[in-house]
């Protein structure tokens, strides 16, 4: 059986799994504005004093895929939570995009460079994180009901178990529900949590376009209710601001790496059969020749001419393109858009006095603003 059959297949179920769990639907918007909630009363709690905004939102984030995945949220301070956070955090830190193991893996197999780039730590991060899924899953396992579906393990459980009758070399097998809650966590939770972290950062430095967000969030839902994605298609200035927070400072710059099946020619160049073929987004989103201006952060660049909607151009594609694009794309758009209405509906994002927007960052699993603290001033 071939990685294609087992991609296809895979991503039908995971694609599938999502809709029936609510993706889309006001049963997930109830559950992530649930988890906001708790967010929320974590800035409020800092009285307007600098904070680093990392903190709270990394296990705010992570807890919206604990709850699609194993049906659950943690407290903040729960052990398991602080466990999975900080494995997380260490083989992140271990996977640069940008270097040269990236771009010949097989420099991983010398240990000076292998030790020299901490990949050890990060290995060892990314077993601890398996052991604590094997460990959740077989919980399921134990009180697993075919009738009450409660989550993403459950449902692949229940696949398992038919498939596996009437094909002993299904891909659903223990291996890849590993692997699968694994890529849930590692692109659901990093890359929507770097890209809310730009939009605070954006709106904190440019306090003209936060006001006009704030503007829109108070005509379209008011200072008191809840976010709800519907809200989406009546904000887009909003809408606009945040796609080009993801065009300006595109968070997988090379994509994900990919493999050619057969020999291939794109514009005049022969590429080869299993060779790694990086997309290059960031070049994509910054070329001079698709967009206006691109070094410059334009909050309006999406907006038709009419001022009612935003159009995404062929060439703006954050979450990748073609038939392996991203499946969390609804989910991600859905998070980022209801996580930033919502702190700026109940807050005022300001710098530090003194503090001078650099916009410093640096190529890690995505491309992360360096460390900062803002203020969250509570709106009157």
């Amino acid at each position: 059986m071939n990685d294609v059959h087992k991609w296809r297949e895979q991503r039908r179920f995971v694609l599938q799994s999502m809709r029936d769990l609510g993706l889309g639907k006001t049963q997930t918007e109830r559950e992530i504005m649930d988890e906001i909630h708790h967010f929320l009363d974590i800035l409020r709690d800092h009285n307007g004093t600098p904070m680093d905004l990392y903190k709270p939102l990394t296990p705010s984030m992570s807890n919206n895929i604990c709850t699609l995945v194993f049906g659950k949220r943690y407290e903040y301070e729960d052990p398991d939570r602080v466990f999975l956070d900080e494995n997380f955090e260490m083989g992140i830190e271990g996977f640069d995009q940008t270097s040269i193991a990236g771009f010949f893996p097989w420099l991983l197999k010398i240990p000076v460079v292998s030790n020299f780039m901490a990949i050890d730590q990060a290995v060892q991060a990314f077993q601890n994180i398996k052991t604590f899924f094997k460990a959740v899953i077989t919980k399921h396992r134990d009180t697993f009901d075919p009738k009450n579906m409660r989550d993403f393990i459950d449902r692949f459980i229940n696949e398992q178990n038919s498939k596996q009758h009437k094909d002993p070399n299904t891909t659903f097998n223990d291996d890849t529900l590993v692997g699968n809650v694994l890529d849930l966590f590692s692109a659901g939770s990093e890359t929507v949590r770097t890209s809310i972290m730009w939009c605070i950062y954006v709106a904190a430095a440019f306090p003209q376009h936060q006001e006009k967000v704030k503007e829109e969030i108070l005509e379209v839902m008011g200072p008191d209710r809840d976010a709800e994605y519907q809200d989406l298609k009546s904000m887009p200035f909003t809408q606009s601001f945040i796609l080009e927070v993801m065009r300006w400072k595109t968070i997988i710059p090379l994509n994900v790496p990919r493999c050619t099946l057969s020999d291939a020619k794109i514009c005049g160049y022969n590429i080869p059969k299993n060779v790694t073929v990086l997309f290059n987004l960031w070049n994509a989103h910054h070329d001079p020749n698709y967009w206006t201006d691109p070094e410059s952060f334009i909050p309006d660049r999406f907006i038709t001419k009419d001022g009612k909607s935003v159009s995404r151009p062929a060439h703006f594609m954050p979450f990748s393109a073609g038939k392996r694009v991203c499946p969390g794309e609804p989910m991600a758009i859905m998070e980022m858009f209801i996580y930033f209405t919502s702190i700026l509906q109940k807050f005022q994002v300001v710098f530090p006095n003194g503090y001078k927007p650099t916009f410093q960052a640096a190529m890690k699993a995505t491309y992360r603003l360096d460390p900062y603290k803002v203020r969250f001033l509570a709106r009157s």
